[in-house]
């Protein structure tokens, strides 16, 4: 099913000033040098679509680039991503998408799950700067479910940040991300089944990266995959775990939201 979405294509294009990598940063707000600015490709590129083409959720209306899956939630699942050149301030990036993969699923928790395999590059000046491969799912809204505790062995603490209500919409904003779980309460209660406001799975990532470069400042990160395992909401802890090669992101109650890799 959805065959013909396989390899659809999207190209979009956008220039990366200084003012837009500044506000990435002051939304991280992590009080620590930043040199490579880590996950500022999500603020760029970004489809603009107008309101009429946005579905109740806040996505972009499925059957155009992303396939017409009937399954109500879209989550971002997973990402690896390969670091090749760092991004120049004041010059256009160009971001060629491409649906790779389509499959299907089946979840006690959640029934179907349908996954989309997308593969992003992104150029300047004709150079491939990274290139990122993203797993979305779409499903049924899942019944609330202790996720599983994480014990934490030779693993190095490297910060803890509480996302609040303003670092969620500042994100949003920057990334063009509509997703109403992210800032509208009553339809991420009501509508897809959370107890509050979630944090976006990027976010998180990007506080992660650029940590671990910030312990690392004399290499640079070449590439670093994650998988969300589980929401993480706002106002709740986010407590970053690392050793040589692996990253972990855990709840107040240590269970575990992100695990990831990494490699200089």
């Amino acid at each position: 099913m959805y065959k013909e979405w396989l390899n659809k294509q999207e190209t979009t294009k956008e220039l990366l000033t200084d003012s837009l990598a500044s506000k990435f940063e002051n939304t991280l707000s992590l009080g620590i040098d930043l040199p490579n600015l880590l996950g500022l490709h999500w603020c760029v590129t970004q489809p603009g679509e107008p309101r009429s083409n946005l579905s109740e959720d806040g996505h972009i209306k499925r059957g155009n680039f992303f396939p017409p899956i009937e399954l109500p939630q879209r989550m971002w699942a997973s990402s690896k991503i390969n670091f090749y050149h760092k991004l120049i301030f004041n010059e256009e990036v160009e971001r060629n998408s491409e649906i790779i993969k389509i499959e299907l699923k089946e979840s006690k928790n959640s029934g179907e799950l349908y996954f989309v395999c997308l593969k992003h590059n992104y150029f300047q000046k004709k150079e491939l700067i990274l290139d990122e491969t993203q797993t979305l799912v779409y499903k049924n809204p899942s019944s609330r479910k202790e996720p599983p505790i994480e014990k934490i062995d030779n693993k190095e603490k490297l910060f803890k940040i509480i996302p609040d209500n303003l670092m969620l919409f500042r994100f949003s904003a920057l990334t063009f991300n509509s997703h109403r779980i992210h800032y509208d309460k009553d339809y991420a209660l009501n509508e897809e089944n959370y107890p509050e406001l979630v944090v976006q799975g990027p976010l998180i990532a990007s506080i992660a990266m650029n940590l671990i470069q910030s312990k690392n400042p004399k290499k640079a990160l070449k590439n670093f995959e994650f998988n969300i395992l589980s929401p993480s909401y706002v106002n709740n802890g986010l407590h970053i775990y690392a050793d040589n090669n692996s990253v972990k992101v855990l709840g107040d109650e240590n269970q575990i939201l992100m695990s990831g890799l990494y490699q200089f």
